[in-house]
């Protein structure tokens, strides 16, 4: 009996091309960074941050943007973990930028800044300056389809931490505060 390759490559092609499709429908377990989510800060504080995150087509990275809907008092945060800072108080915040990305099957690891800012009125020919950066580095464990649990690790940098004007606090800089919250972030479901 003789075989051809040439079948044999076409059967298995054509059997992993109906059956992916069917695999994945019946939720194969993979999670994604995608959607839009509203992050619950896990008592004894209190706070909250929605954000969407845009995946890279393998859906394992992603980046972000998002805003602080209910947010913390920087100084009182500072001092309950025993940081006692003298922060300009913010007038707003600036967008949350996240870079993410899955490290396992249901974990994940991401960065992420943003800027406290005070208003200087409307005889400065600037609207804002900075007075705080603020970042984050943390890891997410997805617990069911649209939920996740965050580890949150925040730095709190006064703005004299930016002297290279890049945006960033230099490298090697020491926060002026440092800090830790818990969330439990909710996918917003996707209309039926």
């Amino acid at each position: 009996m003789r075989t051809y390759p040439l079948h044999w490559l076409l059967v298995l092609a054509l059997t992993l091309g109906v059956a992916a499709p069917v695999v994945a429908d019946k939720g194969d377990g993979a999670f994604k960074l995608e959607g839009a989510w509203v992050a619950r800060v896990v008592p004894p504080y209190y706070g909250q941050w929605t954000y969407v995150m845009v995946p890279d087509p393998s859906g394992k990275r992603a980046s972000g943007h998002g805003s602080v809907d209910v947010g913390f008092r920087a100084n009182f945060v500072c001092d309950l973990n025993g940081f006692p800072t003298t922060f300009d108080v913010p007038d707003s915040e600036s967008p949350i930028l996240v870079s993410m990305v899955m490290t396992g099957p249901d974990t994940g690891t991401y960065n992420a800044m943003w800027y406290g800012l005070k208003n200087l009125g409307s005889t400065s020919p600037i609207s804002n300056e900075i007075v705080l950066i603020g970042t984050v580095t943390g890891e997410i464990e997805f617990v069911a389809p649209g939920e996740m649990h965050g580890t949150h690790n925040f730095a709190i940098y006064y703005p004299t931490a930016d002297v290279d004007g890049d945006g960033f606090p230099d490298e090697g800089t020491v926060p002026d505060c440092m800090f830790q919250l818990n969330t439990v972030d909710k996918r917003l479901p996707m209309p039926k």
